[in-house]
């Protein structure tokens, strides 16, 4: 069993509210890095990304919109048939795996 410690990752070894929370803001978070890299660090340890302890933070809404976004593209792929749509999954497919590999989930 793998044991983690607060020092090393502070979400990880939060409560269960604040944990969720977090680790569903490190998907835009990674999809912002993505897109614009200029914000890029070497160590991600030590509370580099502060811990979501409620509900109402506004870092939620940036979580909210990464999942309307992929939920869109979704419900696009499944009801339009056209040429984009292998396009479309192949980039999902990519985008996600990639956040995989380097995610707590």
């Amino acid at each position: 069993m793998l044991i983690v410690f607060r020092f090393d990752n502070p979400s990880a070894a939060a409560a269960a509210p604040s944990r969720h929370l977090t680790f569903n803001y490190l998907l835009p978070v990674n999809a912002w890095l993505l897109l614009c890299p200029n914000s890029l660090c070497c160590d991600w340890t030590m509370g580099t990304i502060v811990l979501i302890e409620s509900v109402v933070d506004l870092r939620n809404l940036a979580t909210l919109i990464f999942y309307a976004v992929f939920g869109g593209l979704a419900v696009y792929v499944i009801l339009k048939h056209g040429s984009r749509t292998r396009e479309i999954i192949m980039v999902n497919h990519f985008v996600t795996n990639y956040f995989k590999g380097y995610s707590d989930f």
